[in-house]
């Protein structure tokens, strides 16, 4: 009888391991292009309003909001609207040489032997603007945010 069951627990074991599934290593990630989209009139005479004389690709986000991408002051520039045309966000992003003297100025000065690699100025309704500025200080990377009043938040 003690035999037996060995033989059954042996059995068990060894084809549960055989049996069991192997999981592929490499997913696959289905990639759809973006195609423009037109914004309803609400949202664009609220862009327009915000940012005359400026041409615009739409497109729609995960949240279900218009983002318009255009380059302002050669600078590549989104902002974000939501259905109604209320005005959400703007992300202005820079290369780090062509980041704003003050903003460079104040990571320079906390940072003296940082190297600024880009940035961003976020704008939002429901914080005051902001800078992130990405650097590498002594062979580390690090985000260093900075307010309109030149403080810098880490």
């Amino acid at each position: 009888m003690k035999k037996l069951i060995l033989i059954i627990c042996v059995a068990l074991i060894s084809s549960g391991t055989t049996f069991a599934q192997k999981k592929s290593a490499k997913k696959t990630k289905k990639v759809v292009a973006k195609t423009e989209q037109v914004a309803p009139v609400v949202v664009k005479d609220a862009f327009q309003q915000n940012f005359s004389g400026s041409e615009a690709k739409w497109s729609k986000n995960y949240s279900g909001h218009w983002v318009a991408n255009f380059t302002k002051e050669e600078v590549k520039t989104t902002a974000e609207y939501d259905a109604d045309g209320k005005w959400v966000a703007t992300r202005s992003a820079y290369e780090g040489n062509t980041l704003p003297e003050t903003v460079a100025t104040k990571v320079k000065s906390k940072y003296p032997d940082a190297t600024i690699k880009d940035g961003w100025k976020i704008e939002r309704s429901d914080v005051a603007a902001y800078y992130k500025v990405n650097i590498q200080n002594n062979g580390t990377e690090k985000a260093v945010l900075i307010n309109e009043a030149g403080t810098i938040v880490e």
